[in-house]
């Protein structure tokens, strides 16, 4: 008799991802993306000022829900992105996170990149000077 191998893949999420991404075997077409593009989503002033911006961090779980699990702004993008890999606990964590509530909300990918558009946001004036 064969050995039984558990799965820690939900099938669910699985197929949801799937759904999302567009095919990851036919070949990107489009140029490689450089730090000086302008429509990158994360560089949206011309001449950064240097005073650091502001912004305020969620303080109720309502402001977090909503700045990183509801925010559907990375939802469905038709770019395609580098995968990345990204520790299992980590994305164990994030999925506990979006699966929380009857709201509907966003995927893993997604609320990854929330965060990191929140990141980038609020650090930009240090970034800018490292690039």
């Amino acid at each position: 008799m064969g050995k039984v191998y558990e799965s820690d893949i939900d099938p669910d999420e699985f197929i949801r991802d799937f759904r999302e991404s567009p095919s990851q075997t036919q070949p990107s077409k489009k140029p490689k993306f450089t730090s000086s593009d302008k429509d990158s989503p994360v560089k949206q002033k011309s001449k950064p000022d240097n005073t650091p911006q502001s912004h305020p961090h969620p303080q109720t779980e309502e402001e977090y829900l909503d700045c990183f699990v509801r925010n559907m702004a990375h939802m469905r993008s038709r770019k395609k992105y580098q995968v990345v890999e990204v520790d299992p606990i980590f994305i164990q964590k994030v999925k506990r996170i979006i699966s929380y509530g009857d709201t509907p909300c966003c995927s893993a990918k997604a609320y990854i990149n929330n965060v990191l558009a929140e990141h980038f946001r609020e650090y930009e004036t240090y970034i800018e000077k490292r690039q």
